[in-house]
């Protein structure tokens, strides 16, 4: 399928989207990772294409939408601006780590905003602020090394790259994975801390699923954390995807898919 690409513009910058066109359902809106774009649901996307009029979004530096230092509460905001102008509300939102957090900020401040949610793996931990002051500067050291790293690549070996560190990923996945790392910016890390999630797991009012890996992978979200969130908010329900690791959907396609349909059902 050819999703089609659309801008919108606002006072100081731009975000874009792709889209299926089918105006007139219900629409679900994808928001991706860190590093991630847009086209990086598309396999998850093409699921639910009959069913929903479905919006596939850039966060600002990533993809082709606007570069500049952008606060968590900015792609909050974005997100919000973005249902608003295209009067889709309420949607069914489903984010992925960055992502997730910011679909999880939308569901608290604009409640009236999101019909559900979906977060697959957010970045929500037990850290305490100095350890997720460090952690951050850590991770932006790093990336900015990675991009380095990537500008000398070839797409054909930066492809190689790719499968050789995500060998359980589908062929499917590569060609947007591959291009998003052509298209996020250096000011990506910039300003991306969030108010603590406890904080926004009391806000939340609407139905919710939490996605989340196994405890000896790579994945952020970990049991006792799972455990919190319960104890929290009834609203929620959460699924550990067997065998998966922080990228839930292109590890374990099939049980995520499941999940979701069985919770949007």
């Amino acid at each position: 399928m050819d999703w089609q690409g659309h801008n919108l513009h606002f006072s100081d910058h731009v975000i874009h989207y792709y889209g299926n066109g089918n105006v007139g359902k219900p629409a679900l809106v994808f928001c991706h990772g860190f590093s991630d774009n847009g086209l990086c649901w598309h396999r998850v996307a093409l699921r639910f294409t009959d069913q929903f009029d479905i919006y596939l979004l850039d966060a600002r530096n990533h993809g082709q939408s606007s570069r500049g230092i952008a606060s968590a509460e900015d792609m909050t905001q974005d997100l919000a601006d973005v249902i608003t102008a295209l009067e889709l509300e309420p949607v069914i939102a489903v984010g992925h780590s960055m992502g997730a957090g910011t679909v999880a900020a939308l569901a608290a401040d604009y409640p009236h905003l999101v019909a559900k949610m979906i977060l697959e793996d957010p970045a929500w931990s037990d850290e305490d602020d100095t350890q997720k002051t460090k952690s951050m500067r850590k991770r932006a050291a790093g990336f900015a090394k990675y991009l380095e790293m990537i500008a000398r690549l070839s797409d054909d070996q930066l492809l190689a790259m790719g499968r050789a560190q995500h060998p359980s990923w589908s062929l499917e996945d590569f060609p947007s994975w591959v291009q998003s790392k052509r298209e996020v910016d250096g000011f990506a890390l910039k300003g991306l801390i969030r108010s603590p999630w406890q904080t926004l797991i009391q806000n939340i009012t609407c139905p919710a699923l939490l996605l989340y890996a196994d405890e000896t992978s790579d994945g952020i979200v970990q049991q006792n954390v799972v455990d919190q969130i319960l104890s929290l908010n009834p609203c929620f329900q959460c699924k550990q995807i067997t065998g998966a690791g922080h990228n839930l959907r292109r590890e374990q396609f099939e049980a995520y898919i499941t999940a979701i349909e069985a919770f949007l059902n």
